[in-house]
């Protein structure tokens, strides 16, 4: 599930970048940024013990709080390119899975694996595009082990070109077939951009090439070659003479490969003219290379050193941003994907640590939503019992009066009073007594209200312990049933009662008082059968109850039905769609609500005198 705020997480051979963004509508803000370098040893190989020890020092002078994204190295996976017969999504996974199985060299119980679909107008019956991604399981395995043991629990495993390609599609305005170079320090990233389709292809150049080589020439270490690497251009003679001697030679391989990819992608898909090429990671800094490219590849050559649409948060160290952003680019990538606004959504995280993460986050959301639900019972319940005790005086003055009343009226029979006074107080009588049946009205209808209420079969408390004192390595299962004693409840968290005339246009109106409460349950899967629960729960009870005690309904107590109910929280899925590995169910049930409504009436409203026109009518014809 996509999450408003994330660190993005990128560990490589030389260094370990992290970024914080958050999330705000369409606007991703950069909140804070870390780069930490380690030495690198004299072969240029980064050791695996500096790498654990920068993703400690991260944690250490970061408050990580948030859900954290990771980039796994390009060079370690497998990728393909394929095409399945059209189809719907359930039949989809089913052929991908089975492409999966005959792609892939290894048992798919051996890797972990997902696919992308390529999202594009595709023709009636047309093949749909495939992309499939896949890594060794205990290559994984080994990768998640450092951020476990430093208590960073990973929402999201993304792939360093992914990455790549959600920040190219994000930030850059690409309007036409272009080539992407990420130069690292291990290896090359190239990927090429066509319209929605892409088409990925590790290189095995790198920058490191470029300072071993260095090395080599000028009997340097690694970390001396490095930096006459990069500050050689200080130096315009010097620069030349190192570039044609030890860089160029480089170069020509680079260029070498990119030529024959491009190759090789115009033979599967037709001929693509690519004239742009955007060039990213630390290697792009090389002297020279821009303009060796740009005669060798004849494209435009374009070094991203730039962000054109994130925001950046004043809080952010701005100078290291700037001076490393070329190798921010797959942090930043992988960042988006984990906020729900990369377009390429392929997620290698075990299937047992997201179901594991899944029923963790299940219990949390299950506990605080149980625990809500009880305080608005209590709430209605409090409301009702509020409304009882402000009617009852107001009934017993009632009573009261019309008992001094009928005392009046006895005794001026017995003084002979005229007819004319009785009558004022027979008047008088009705209007209070019809004030004292309305307000009876109103109380047994709350009363049969709150029996029904009290009648119910929920039991909050009892799931909200269950859900309590589950452990985190429960399985899915466990924590669907608990969430099966939900989908038989129903809640009422909110009523109104307001006083209305009831009747037709053709019939003498009576006072009556209308009942409306809010009802909500789980969703079902057919509207229908969602309002047959809400009348076998709620509805049907509340007219036998105000049966039992002679209380008039109007027409009948009504429920909302077909495509009324309210969905009462959004869950939106970013997770792809999966072959083998199905994605998981969303935290929470979602819930449908819908209004019922019944009035109550003293008395049925009688028929208006007709006027009588027939004689008028007669005159008029005569």
């Amino acid at each position: 599930m996509a999450s408003n705020t994330i660190w993005s997480v990128d560990i490589g051979k030389s260094s370990l970048k992290a970024v914080k963004l958050r999330r705000d509508r369409n606007n991703v803000e950069i909140l804070a940024v870390d780069k930490i370098d380690y030495p690198v040893s004299g072969n240029g190989v980064d050791a695996a013990a500096q790498a654990r020890e920068a993703i400690g020092i991260f944690r250490s002078r970061n408050d990580v709080r948030d859900p954290v994204a990771v980039t796994h190295p390009g060079q370690g996976t497998f990728y393909r390119s394929i095409k399945v017969p059209a189809s719907d999504d359930k039949k989809l996974d089913a052929m991908v899975g089975y492409e999966a199985s005959q792609q892939i060299p290894f048992p798919l119980d051996e890797v972990i694996w997902d696919y992308h679909v390529i999202d594009r107008e595709y023709l009636p019956g047309e093949e749909r595009e495939v992309a499939l991604f896949a890594v060794r399981r205990e290559a994984m395995d080994d990768f998640l082990l450092d951020f476990s043991n430093e208590n960073l629990a990973v929402d999201v495993v993304s792939i360093g070109y992914l990455g790549l390609l959600n920040f190219i599609r994000h930030d850059l305005d690409i309007d036409e077939p272009a080539i992407i170079l990420d130069i690292g320090a291990a290896h090359t990233d190239l990927v090429l951009i066509d319209g929605s389709r892409f088409w990925i292809r590790p290189l095995p150049h790198s920058g490191g090439d470029v300072t071993r080589a260095i090395m080599s020439r000028f009997k340097l270490s690694y970390a001396e070659a490095e930096k006459l690497k990069v500050e050689s251009a200080k130096v315009p003679k010097q620069a030349v003479k190192i570039f044609q001697a030890v860089i160029q030679p480089k170069l020509k391989d680079l260029v070498g490969e990119i030529h024959r990819s491009i190759g090789y992608y115009r033979s599967q898909s037709g001929e693509v003219s690519f004239k742009r090429l955007f060039l990213l990671g630390n290697g792009s800094k090389v002297v020279g290379i821009k303009k060796f490219l740009e005669d060798q590849l004849g494209v435009q050559v374009t070094r991203v050193d730039s962000i054109s649409h994130f925001r950046v948060n004043r809080d952010v160290n701005l100078r290291l941003l700037q001076a490393h952003l070329p190798s921010f680019a797959s942090t930043l990538g992988c960042g988006l994907q984990g906020l729900g606004a990369g377009t390429c959504t392929v997620d290698l995280v075990p299937r047992e640590e997201r179901l594991r993460k899944e029923a963790g986050r299940k219990k949390k959301h299950a506990f605080i939503g149980a625990a809500l639900v009880l305080v608005a019972i209590l709430v209605a319940h409090f409301m009702i019992d509020k409304k009882l005790q402000e009617v009852t005086p107001v009934l017993s003055d009632a009573k009261g009066v019309l008992d001094r009343i009928k005392k009046d009226e006895g005794e001026l029979k017995k003084a002979g009073a005229d007819e004319e006074a009785l009558g004022e107080i027979r008047g008088r009588q009705s209007v209070l007594k019809e004030f004292g049946e309305m307000r009876a009205l109103a109380l047994n209808g709350l009363s049969a209200l709150e029996t029904v209420l009290e009648s119910f079969p929920n039991d909050p408390k009892r799931s909200v312990d269950d859900l309590a004192s589950a452990t985190d390595n429960e399985s899915a299962e466990t924590i669907r049933y608990l969430e099966s004693d939900v989908r038989k409840m129903l809640w009422i968290p909110w009523m109104e009662v307001t006083k209305i005339p009831y009747g037709t246009e053709d019939q003498i109106q009576v006072p009556a008082y209308r009942f409306r409460v809010y009802a909500f349950i789980t969703r079902r899967n057919d509207a229908t059968k969602a309002v047959q629960f809400v009348r076998e729960k709620f509805s049907t009870p509340l007219e036998e109850e105000l049966a039992r005690r002679q209380i008039t309904v109007e027409p009948e107590v009504r429920v909302s039905g077909g495509d009324n109910f309210d969905e009462l929280r959004y869950n939106p899925d970013a997770a792809s769609k999966r072959g083998r590995e199905k994605p998981v169910e969303s935290e929470l049930p979602e819930f449908w609500g819908v209004e019922v409504q019944w009035d109550l009436v003293p008395r049925h409203p009688v028929e208006k005198p007709k006027k009588k026109k027939a004689a008028t009518e007669k005159r008029k014809k005569r």
